[in-house]
């Protein structure tokens, strides 16, 4: 039976009452960013931007500057940002673009970066019959290799992916894009994100937001009205009765 008590996390009341007043909307559904948050691949993603840069713009980047400067904004925001840090204009955003896909895919096959507990929560969501749907700034051959091997691929058909917008996060466009595919109204919407760029978006698109991150640092804090460390099912365990209904 599934265990309805209180999360035992540090912020569990402020997301607790967000996550009430969400399930209490007319027509709930919920947004997912991708990476970082549905899938645990940030620090995959950082060691391939890091060997890319490296390599083609003798960049040593540091965590610091990947969180300061590129977190939570698109795959080609990441790469011309990085060409303007480094004032690389000669290299092709396109062919960086695709060495990174290619090196995504490899690093993903063997072992699927949806960790167990977010599939349970996404199971449980549909389970009640909630809309599910990702928006990300990722590129939509890196969200559908991460689907295909995750029981989540059968659960979540919307994908608003980079080349499905013109304007990236915290631009509130693949939000609203992906809230008129769910048919719902952004106010019956909660966004699960984990940049300061993503929340910016949710909230301008005006959706309910939780921050996930283990450790988040002060500016998602200063931005985001809630946050929990990780995905899992508990975080929804007292509302069930209310989606249920």
């Amino acid at each position: 039976m599934f265990d309805s008590a209180v999360p035992s996390y540090p912020d569990a009341r402020p997301a607790r009452v967000l996550i009430e007043q969400w399930a209490a909307a007319q027509r709930p559904a919920v947004i997912f960013d991708f990476n970082g948050t549905l899938s645990d691949d940030e620090p995959i993603l950082f060691r391939i931007f890091g060997e890319l840069f490296d390599e083609h713009l003798s960049w040593a980047m540091t965590q610091d500057d990947y969180d300061r400067h590129l977190l939570g904004h698109s795959d080609r925001e990441i790469v011309e940002k990085a060409l303007q840090i480094t004032e690389a204009g000669d290299q092709d955003v396109d062919r960086l673009l695709q060495l990174r896909k290619q090196r995504y895919r490899e690093l993903v096959a063997d072992d699927n970066p949806i960790q167990p507990d977010t599939v349970r929560l996404v199971e449980l969501l549909a389970a009640h019959q909630v809309p599910l749907a990702i928006v990300t700034g990722a590129q939509r051959d890196d969200v559908h290799a991460v689907l295909q091997s995750s029981p989540v691929g059968e659960l979540i058909e919307i994908v608003v992916a980079e080349e499905d917008v013109t304007r990236g996060k915290p631009d509130p466009e693949g939000f609203l894009a992906g809230a008129a595919r769910l048919g719902r109204d952004p106010g019956d919407i909660l966004v699960f994100e984990d940049s300061v760029p993503g929340v910016r978006g949710a909230l301008a698109a005006g959706m309910r937001c939780i921050a996930v991150a283990a450790e988040p640092g002060a500016e998602l804090m200063a931005v985001a009205p809630a946050s929990v460390p990780r995905l899992s099912a508990e975080l929804i365990g007292h509302v069930l009765p209310t989606l249920r209904g």
